[in-house]
């Protein structure tokens, strides 16, 4: 059923928002972030930051019906940047509904903002979600802190999209222990975390002070914490068909991560028909920082265990651009890497054989303009800010990667107006009955049935690819960007014609002289006009 915000839309001027902060209405309830903790179709976790502990409260209400009131609590931070943290669960939902809410802190209620609940479990009812990383600033000498500069856009351009949630493969600042560099990215989500849930794993810039409770992270996201360590740095849920896991791979042991993750995926394995993981380090990737990182991973042990429960897409970050590679199995463990195209619409379309994995690093984080997909088994790759929408419907998933622009050519913010590539994964048959188009003849030109080459990794759990031949797949480097209409939502997840989705060029650049001039340019470039903040209201 498609859905829609029918919320109002206030204007606030930017002006306006000045002379606000400058009476104290800082102190407000702010930076508020939704999730869940627990089932994501009768209940919705509401988070948000203010000056001090205390009591507080959220109304909510389904649109046009009775309020609700459920209590909050708010615990201090231990810091004067981050405050003291409130967090609710709204219990008693129902599936599929939009509803409007608001919070209330130290006496004063924020705006009406709206969400929706996630199709009821085990349904085949559409879900669209969000993958996006790296949307960090940077700390440089001198200047110390300067947040992300396109991240505001690219938060907003997501906003639009209407996902049901939104996950981040990690690096959300540069250094996780410092408290003022949450305080400068968190106005920036606020549009987007406070209508869909937003999901961060910890990158490597993510972490500190410590790992667990004392971690600004975990003091500020609400999360699963139903794993063995009763942290909130990896977790589980499900949405509708859709079953969604997160691990961290720069805090806690990987290995009792992974296990905990088998776990899960038997579980669930009779209960949906998709499965998606995001960790921040890739475990395939042609950027600067390579595949397996420092084994972070621990691929040799991962990925044999993400091919056995059929996980269908992996998103990754670390690199900062966008890289889709050919279903593939194997690679790593000992295990020969194949990997097989998809058979239809030039290697874009049709059943995967094997996990599909994606770097999507562009949410704002200064991008490698020298990035090339140069593994054998890449499929496409841009040197572009990015973010990748997944609408899921019974048995066919479409992702279509947005292109936000060159960053060396984007000083005044993103523009999330065109669109990478559209690959479409589908399944034979569905726990919910039906499935996609798996029997669709092939494309007369396709030649995606010749066998992969395999090869296995090195001793060292690094996989060795030095004499791997590509797969014949014809006119690879053309994949024209597909029509992104009409997805299950009504939004557009977005226009124009597909870049190339191959660059030129190779290796490694040193960024910080360049990054010293941006914030200053854009500022100045923005200064010219009093942009407007878009606020979503209840009625």
């Amino acid at each position: 059923m498609t859905t829609r915000y029918r919320s109002s839309i206030v204007r606030v001027t930017l002006p306006a928002l000045l002379v606000a902060a400058a009476s104290g209405a800082s102190a407000a309830p702010r930076w508020i972030r939704l999730s869940w903790t627990g089932p994501t179709d009768t209940t919705m976790t509401v988070s948000w930051t203010d000056d001090a502990a205390g009591a507080g409260q959220v109304e909510h209400r389904p649109v046009g019906g009775a309020a609700t009131f459920a209590a909050a609590a708010g615990t201090a931070t231990g810091s004067r940047d981050l405050g003291a943290t409130y967090v609710a669960e709204l219990v008693g939902l129902d599936a599929g509904m939009e509803y409007e809410y608001r919070v209330q802190s130290g006496g004063r209620w924020s705006e009406w903002f709206a969400f929706r609940t996630a199709p009821p479990r085990r349904s085949c009812d559409p879900v669209r979600f969000v993958g996006v990383g790296d949307n960090r600033g940077r700390d440089l000498p001198l200047l110390g802190y300067v947040k992300s500069l396109q991240w505001d856009d690219i938060a907003r351009a997501i906003a639009a999209q209407q996902p049901l949630f939104t996950l981040d493969t990690g690096d959300f600042v540069y250094d996780g222990a410092e408290t003022g560099q949450w305080a400068q990215e968190f106005p920036q989500t606020e549009p987007l975390s406070r209508v869909a849930p937003f999901f961060l794993i910890q990158g490597n810039h993510d972490d500190g002070p410590g790992e667990g409770p004392g971690a600004n992270y975990n003091k500020l996201f609400a999360y699963p914490a139903d794993n063995p360590d009763g942290v909130e740095d990896y977790w589980a849920f499900v949405a509708g068909n859709v079953l969604v896991a997160g691990l961290s791979t720069y805090s806690f042991d990987m290995d009792r991560q992974i296990d905990w993750l088998r776990g899960v995926l038997e579980a669930h394995s009779g209960e949906v028909d998709w499965r998606v993981v995001i960790f921040h380090t890739p475990v395939w990737s042609s950027g600067a920082h390579r595949s397996n990182e420092d084994d972070r991973p621990r691929s040799a042990r991962l990925v044999p265990l993400l091919d056995e429960f059929g996980v269908d897409l992996v998103l990754n970050g670390h690199d900062h651009n966008y890289e889709r590679f050919h279903p593939s199995r194997g690679g790593y463990g000992g295990v020969p890497h194949v990997w097989t195209p998809l058979p239809h619409d030039r290697g874009t379309r049709g059943v995967a054989h094997g996990v599909t994995y994606i770097v999507t690093g562009g949410g704002g984080a200064f991008a490698n303009p020298l990035f090339s997909p140069s593994l054998p088994h890449s499929a496409a790759g841009a040197n572009r800010l990015n973010f990748v929408v997944a609408d899921v419907a019974g048995g066919t998933m479409r992702l279509t990667a947005i292109d936000c622009g060159q960053q060396l050519t984007s000083l005044t913010g993103a523009d999330c107006s065109s669109v990478i590539e559209v690959v479409t994964l589908e399944k034979e048959t569905t726990v919910c009955g039906g499935g996609g188009d798996g029997d669709a003849d092939a494309d007369a030109g396709d030649d995606a049935g010749d066998d992969a080459d395999a090869v296995g990794p090195d001793d060292s759990g690094t996989p060795d690819e030095s004499d791997d031949v590509p797969p014949d797949v014809a006119d690879d480097d053309g994949v024209d960007a597909l029509d992104a209409r009409g997805d299950a939502h009504g939004a557009t997840p977005g226009a124009g014609s597909g870049c190339g989705c191959r660059t030129s060029g190779g290796g490694r650049l040193l960024w910080a002289p360049l990054l010293l001039l941006f914030p200053f340019v854009r500022r100045s470039l923005r200064g010219r006009g009093a942009p407007s903040m878009m606020v979503k209201a209840g009625r």
